[in-house]
């Protein structure tokens, strides 16, 4: 994201906890110390930048069905949130663009579409169908211009080390066998390069405001299909074993998106054809974490 801000030689605060580093490489970068719960730090550090885009990244994904996840969960992605949208007041923001998830869908029908009920089966799910929610009322409260984007699995370079893809990557990078289930889940994946640009044009489309939308290729493959692409280019398919482990009790095997809103109001829609986006990320991984 920072890359494409440049490009458009924006004034960019990076919030972040803990501490920051002392000398950015990018002069139009300032970071601010803050930690999204703490409402009082948080909103004195936005009020003294003023931005004018508000880009709301943050979020956290406990697994497992305890108490213990679902108030990790909702303290951050919703309580969080509500810190940030209320440090907002009395700023002239022209957008706040938030990131949600299909996981807020759950067990809805797919294809998924942003006007049908959701029916979400994890804490992140419904943490983050929550936090889509507040956003929407605070556009109608107050007219905060707020745009919720729900991207699908998203890849690409500098991916976590705790996703599906990234792991596989790393595995049969390394000559390790990589171990996962039968692979009949369907996904859809959409690069990370396409999702910084709808990012980007949610941000500048005033009439998006108040909105959610789909993000993703608009098309999804058995998730076997995406690891046996990945081992293909690689040359190491005998690494691959499927069936090694079980499905989850939350496993979702229909999963398919409705991209049509974002292509009619964002004029977005996904530019990187899963090959070269599976190559790209491949290489990244090589440079960074296997040079020879």
């Amino acid at each position: 994201m920072l890359g494409r801000l440049q490009e458009e030689e924006a004034e960019v605060a990076a919030v972040i906890r803990g501490k920051a580093p002392q000398r950015p490489d990018n002069p139009n970068l300032t970071f601010i110390t803050a930690d999204i719960l703490d409402y009082k730090t948080l909103r004195e550090e936005i009020k003294g930048f003023q931005p004018q885009i508000i880009f709301h990244l943050a979020g956290v994904r406990p697994l497992g069905r305890s108490w213990a996840a679902i108030q990790q969960a909702y303290q951050t992605n919703l309580m969080g949130t509500m810190n940030l949208l209320r440090s907002l007041q009395d700023m002239d923001c022209h957008s706040v663009v938030m990131v949600g998830s299909t996981a807020e869908y759950g067990r809805s029908p797919a294809p998924y579409r942003e006007n049908q009920i959701q029916r979400p089966i994890s804490a992140y799910g419904a943490a983050k169908a929550a936090a889509t929610a507040l956003g929407s009322l605070c556009w109608e409260y107050f007219r905060l211009p707020v745009t919720v984007l729900r991207p699908t699995l998203v890849y690409g370079p500098g991916q976590g080390e705790h996703l599906f893809f990234s792991q596989l990557v790393r595995s049969v990078l390394a000559g390790r066998p990589f171990a996962m289930t039968a692979g009949e889940q369907y996904r859809d994946f959409v690069y990370i390069d396409d999702v910084i640009e709808a990012l980007w044009l949610a941000a500048n489309t005033p009439r998006a405001a108040g909105g959610t939308f789909n993000i993703g290729s608009g098309f999804s493959i058995p998730l076997r299909q995406m690891a046996e692409s990945v081992c293909s280019s690689i040359g190491c398919t005998d690494l691959l074993h499927m069936g090694a482990k079980p499905y989850g009790p939350d496993e979702q095997f229909a999963y398919c998106v409705d991209i049509q809103l974002a292509k009619q109001v964002l004029q977005w829609q996904p530019f990187t054809p899963l090959e070269q986006g599976v190559a790209a990320t491949i290489e990244w991984f090589r440079q960074v974490h296997h040079k020879k």
